[in-house]
């Protein structure tokens, strides 16, 4: 068996590793599997992934894999590329977060994350789109966008780590961010809103379980609009957030869906992608594609998805 890993290798757990890419290439040598590893670029990942996929499509239905290392948007990046293919994904959680290797029950552990590529079964999981864009766990706009860029800005410019920039990023972002008038069509109807904050989940995340999703495969959106208020009451969210306070009648309004859009006045709007802040023409028109990844998961986690 023979596979190849693309490993970003600015990812905060592949930078904090030393020989990150021997690691992993013999961690997949005492499991008898050999492994092409290449570090690269974030940004080269998707045209990688898509060119492996062109590469191989002679090969496709024959259990072809490719393993990916980085966090969630490394990860998203991929899916863009093997959504809608026969390549089965491989997970090495190597972000600072790693969203959906927890909700997919991937081991953090390098080793063990590596056992579960070899032993793993393949699974197959829905994938979100905006505007043509995959996501994996969410999308957003609003405040997390605006929080997500000027974490990035302190990063570039003070070089902070992700963990180190939040404080600084959440100190720019209460003080600059604005309320967003936008129009929200789902479930047939279409109402405006004010609010500093919509965000839309691949599947339903919970919020009394810290985002947790007990489905990666339930084929709908997700969407929580935080409805409008002070901005002490914004501030204290996500302490209410945290210890399971929440009022879904004052905070937040919940939708449920296959598809929605979001209008506004605006040409263009930030948008949050798995933790990437991009720039995004109106409207935004996102949707859920089904069973649309392949990828390797816990013989546990598989034996669960066959009965749900």
């Amino acid at each position: 068996m023979k596979v190849m890993a693309l490993i970003n290798k600015s990812a905060g757990a592949a930078a904090r590793k030393g020989d990150i890419a021997k690691a992993v290439r013999d961690g997949f040598a005492e499991r008898g599997v050999e492994t092409d590893v290449r570090l690269v670029d974030g940004r080269e990942v998707e045209e990688l992934a898509r060119r492996f996929v062109a590469e191989n499509r002679s090969r496709s239905g024959h259990g072809l894999t490719l393993v990916v290392g980085g966090g969630d948007g490394t990860l998203g990046s991929a899916a863009s590329a093997l959504a809608g293919t026969d390549v089965v994904l491989g997970v090495l959680p190597l972000g600072t977060l790693n969203h959906f290797a927890k909700d997919l029950g991937v081991p953090l552990d390098l080793k063990a994350a590596i056992d579960t590529i070899a032993t793993g079964k393949p699974v197959a999981v829905d994938v979100a789109e905006v505007n043509g864009r995959v996501f994996l766990n969410n999308s957003s706009i609003g405040i997390y966008p605006f929080f997500v860029a000027k974490r990035s800005a302190e990063q570039r410019r003070r070089g902070f780590s992700k963990l180190a920039a939040i404080g600084p990023a959440i100190m720019r972002t209460l003080r600059f961010a604005s309320w967003q008038a936008v129009h929200v069509a789902a479930q047939g109807t279409r109402e405006r809103l004010l609010t500093p904050c919509v965000f839309v989940g691949n599947n339903f995340y919970d919020i009394a379980e810290l985002g947790h999703r007990r489905s990666l495969s339930s084929k709908e959106l997700c969407v929580y609009v935080v409805k409008r208020q002070s901005w002490f009451g914004l501030a204290l969210l996500p302490f209410k957030i945290a210890f399971g306070m929440i009022d879904s009648t004052r905070d937040i309004e919940i939708y449920r869906a296959g598809s929605l859009q979001i209008t506004s006045h605006r040409h263009a709007m930030l948008v949050s992608l798995d933790g990437e802040a991009v720039s995004m023409d109106m409207p935004l028109n996102f949707q859920i594609r089904p069973a649309a990844l392949q990828v390797l998961a816990p013989v546990k986690m598989t034996r669960a998805a066959g009965r749900s």
